[in-house]
């Protein structure tokens, strides 16, 4: 509003203003007629006053628009504060039902091997960087009741093994890696063998398990499971599942290229066995 009552716009109204005025004076007074104070008024007042009218008009509908703005606003606000209620709901909804699953998870394996003793669901907290048997930590160690060499484990299957341990922390080497061995056989042809990794099936997510008899009667699709001969992982944990049979270079051997039974790329939450019938001991002994 200031700054139309500055403006050189307003400025000329003012002047055509005046000048219609001294017109009007002039002719009323060059006619002979007398014009009283009243109409003179009128005549004068009523272009101000249609004026005055457009530009109240003007500030009441720039005052319409402010009010409806703040209205807006303060509108907006309170549904941006209702939907990040909705957000934080959301996100306690998604942790409650995470930690339910996990709960779950550590139930049904209690439940189908009860001499095992478990750890708490260890969150994976990152994989180690271009490792390509995809190692990872996990957030316990020590402090909770960890030891290396502990077989880790999903309610699907085998996953790996500590091989280094902090206080609170943990790294995992996986079934994927040729560091990790594990003594295996076929729940329905009864061979046996040694279930490790090798830089080629660990980048397609696979491991193998070796040292068959050329002539195997496993095929595929066959369950592979832990025997527990070492003493180093319990009996009959599911590692995988068989989705090639491979005579070696050698020919006199076969290998079975194994699908892990758990995701190994894709972890979230894993359990450690902390002890287990015959842990330690050789089933040969």
């Amino acid at each position: 509003m200031n700054h139309f009552l500055k403006s050189t716009r307003f400025k000329v109204i003012l002047f055509i203003l005046a000048l219609l005025i001294g017109i009007m004076i002039y002719a009323v007074s060059a006619g002979g007629y007398q014009l009283s104070a009243e109409g003179l008024f009128r005549a004068v007042s009523a272009p101000v006053q249609r004026f005055s009218n457009s530009i109240s008009e003007r500030v009441e509908h720039s005052l319409h628009v402010y009010r409806d703005a703040e209205i807006h606003y303060e509108q907006n606000k309170a549904l941006k504060q209702e939907v990040a209620e909705l957000n934080k709901e959301l996100a306690d909804y998604a942790a409650t039902k995470q930690k339910l699953a996990d709960l779950q998870e550590f139930v049904g394996i209690k439940e189908q091997y009860p001499d095992m003793v478990l750890s708490a669901p260890c969150e994976v907290t990152g994989y180690v960087t271009n490792d390509p048997f995809h190692a990872f930590t996990i957030g316990q160690g020590s402090a909770e009741g960890l030891s290396l060499y502990d077989p880790v484990v999903t309610d699907l299957g085998l996953v790996g093994v500590i091989t280094s341990l902090g206080e609170h922390t943990a790294q995992v080497t996986t079934i994927l890696s040729p560091q990790v061995s594990v003594a295996a056989y076929c729940s329905t042809t009864k061979d046996h063998g040694v279930v490790t990794g090798t830089v080629a099936d660990a980048l397609d997510g696979k491991c193998r398990m070796q040292y068959l008899e050329k002539e195997t009667a496993i095929k595929t699709d066959k369950v592979i499971l832990t025997s527990g001969e070492n003493g180093m992982f319990p009996k009959g944990y599911v590692i995988g599942y068989v989705r090639d049979v491979q005579v070696d270079d050698t020919g006199l051997t076969a290998a079975a290229v194994l699908e892990p039974a758990s995701e190994i790329a894709d972890l979230s939450m894993v359990i450690v066995i902390k002890d287990f019938d015959g842990k330690g001991r050789d089933r040969h002994e």
